[in-house]
């Protein structure tokens, strides 16, 4: 009785003990989430730069098309039947590459008859020469008579001129063949094929379409008014997609249309972004002159939710606040925005991940 007693007591004491010891661990973890939640994120590590005061141009965003800014029409300079073709359409082509071979069986034949009458003229312009030579002391001795010099004399000059006139005829025949290989202009990409094997390409005939797709142009219809704000080599700012670009204005074509007044804007850009013509590109153009506003890094702004933003970093912590776009200079943007400042705090790198109120460090101080 008594060694069941104890053996009861050791289990209820058991039961206690493991009890308390789970009350224990869920008091830890209790604490220890409530410390977390009272910690919030950690700090994230930011650049900052100060928004300042200055001027901005207005700028207006316009819906534009891409195009290869050069574009060649490669033409043959002699006819005949296409025999090879090496290309097709978006094949990238370098600089002298051969794109097609004309045939040249008829030509050859004729190359090979002015040779040879070339060479049989220089053969007896070699010994009308020597004919002539042989001469010239017995006619200045009088021992030949002139006319019988001057039939030499003639004669050699005859051939002469018959040799320079097949060389010239020779050369050209020459060229003719060399020009049957038809040759890209530079580099580029085929975006148009205009020939196939078999086909008969006329003199100055098209055979295919190259263009170089390393700048491009990016045409906008510009209302008017505004082409005396714009001037040759300023910089503006391109959008494709999610990028930002920058071009520069080339020109306008001085013919505007008639329905809606505006007037064809190129600006010109190295196509880093691979553009392809054809495509939409937004080109922003300024509107007005120049106009004071608070400026901000072009890197601060950015779109959360349809909407421009920046964060500011106030007092250790996050701050997001909606701008508006009032204009572009250089690499800073005019904005305007509730509560905004000059020398207020502008994160400009470790900005697309923040959150309200998020502690932050910075690190370019």
């Amino acid at each position: 009785m008594k060694k069941k007693t104890k053996l009861f007591l050791c289990l209820v004491f058991t039961i206690l003990l493991l009890a308390k010891i789970g009350v224990a661990a869920e008091e830890k973890k209790t604490n220890t989430d409530a410390a977390a939640k009272s910690q919030g994120p950690p700090p994230a590590l930011v650049e900052v730069a100060q928004v300042i005061q200055g001027e901005a141009e207005p700028m207006v965003e316009f819906v534009g098309t891409v195009y290869y800014a050069r574009k060649s029409d490669v033409a043959a300079e002699v006819d005949g039947i296409v025999e090879q073709v090496f290309f097709e359409e978006g094949y990238r082509v370098k600089n002298g590459d051969t794109l097609a071979i004309l045939g040249s069986d008829i030509l050859d034949t004729v190359i090979s008859a002015t040779r040879a009458d070339y060479e049989l003229v220089l053969v007896e312009l070699e010994q009308a020469k020597k004919e002539l030579q042989r001469r010239e002391p017995l006619y200045r001795e009088g021992s030949v008579s002139e006319s019988a010099y001057d039939e030499y004399f003639f004669k050699s000059k005859m051939l002469e001129n018959r040799s320079l006139s097949l060389k010239a005829s020779l050369e050209r025949l020459l060229l003719e063949k060399k020009k049957k290989k038809i040759h890209s202009p530079f580099d580029g990409i085929v975006v148009k094929k205009n020939t196939e094997k078999g086909e008969w390409v006329d003199d100055g005939g098209t055979v295919a379409v190259v263009a170089d797709d390393n700048i491009v142009d990016i045409v906008v219809n510009v209302p008017a008014a505004m082409l005396k704000f714009l001037e040759p080599g300023k910089k503006l700012t391109v959008k494709s997609d999610s990028e930002k670009l920058t071009g520069e204005f080339l020109s306008f074509v001085p013919k505007g249309d008639v329905a809606t007044r505006t007037f064809d804007v190129k600006i010109r850009m190295q196509n880093s972004a691979g553009l392809i013509e054809g495509m939409e590109a937004r080109a922003l153009v300024p509107s007005a002159e120049k106009t004071a506003s608070l400026k901000v890094d072009r890197d601060a702004l950015i779109d959360r939710f349809g909407q421009n933003v920046i964060w500011l970093a106030k007092d250790s912590a996050a701050k997001m606040v909606p701008v508006q776009v009032i204009g572009y200079d250089g690499m800073h943007v005019g904005i305007t925005g509730p509560g905004l400042e000059a020398g207020d705090l502008v994160v400009v790198k470790g900005n697309e991940r923040l959150r309200e109120g998020q502690p932050v460090r910075i690190g370019n101080k």
